[in-house]
């Protein structure tokens, strides 16, 4: 996942890091006492933890090697893991953990459980848990379309398919002075009925979501926020 696309990723993401950094130091600072680490699952090109504080100690997981090599090329100050997010055992917990870039969207939802377990066990018990998803009313709302963007000299065109009930499938056209890239990415949707369920049998005892910027919590917003503390 993300091989070929993963040198164009920052350049399309743009300015997406830091809203997101900016909301996991926010959130972290209502633990109300001084954080010391951070766990990223689906950390990709180290971009969000790069720009939080340089006294939390950072380690980044990702199953993309492409991902992580950028990370480490930009010289970001993070433990950068090749593993898959949902079978880590690092022996050791973390004051946050953040699964952010809706990255929980590209595990099948029934493996959702597993990530969710993943963030259960390696956080401080007073510790914090936050991540977001795309909903099921967004990728079906997307599929159909087709969007192009001109990135790095190359012209990005991504296009949505449905593929079944939750699975949404992302084809990605990368065009310029190389040869084509050609990479699908599959995204899957759950309900947030079903996935506050989860982490309630993931051992989280409270669990805040938003739709951002006084938008409906429900499963026709663009994006949820989830805070989750045990």
């Amino acid at each position: 996942m993300y091989s070929g696309f993963a040198r164009f990723y920052d350049v399309l993401q743009g300015g997406t890091p830091e809203p997101f950094a900016a909301w996991i130091e926010r959130r972290a600072a209502e633990l109300g006492r001084e954080v010391e680490s951070i766990l990223e699952l689906g950390c990709g090109t180290g971009a969000v933890l790069d720009l939080l504080p340089a006294a939390w100690a950072k380690v980044g997981i990702d199953v993309s090697p492409e991902m992580l090599e950028i990370a480490r090329i930009k010289g970001v100050d993070a433990d950068l893991i090749e593993a898959d997010i949902r079978d880590i055992a690092l022996d050791r917990r973390f004051d946050v953990i953040a699964c952010v870039y809706d990255t929980v969207n590209h595990v099948p939802v029934s493996d959702w459980p597993r990530v969710f377990a993943v963030a259960s066990g390696h956080l401080e018990t007073d510790g914090m848990f936050l991540f977001d998803m795309n909903t099921l009313g967004h990728l079906c709302g997307g599929a159909g379309r087709s969007e192009t963007t001109v990135a790095g000299g190359s012209t990005v065109t991504i296009s949505i398919s449905d593929e079944r009930d939750d699975r949404y499938d992302w084809h990605v056209r990368i065009e310029g002075d190389h040869d084509p890239i050609d990479e699908t990415i599959a995204e899957y949707g759950a309900s947030l009925t079903d996935v506050r369920r989860m982490l309630t049998e993931a051992g989280f005892t409270r669990v805040e979501v938003s739709g951002g910027r006084d938008r409906p919590v429900d499963d026709e917003a663009p994006r949820l926020f989830f805070a989750c503390r045990r």
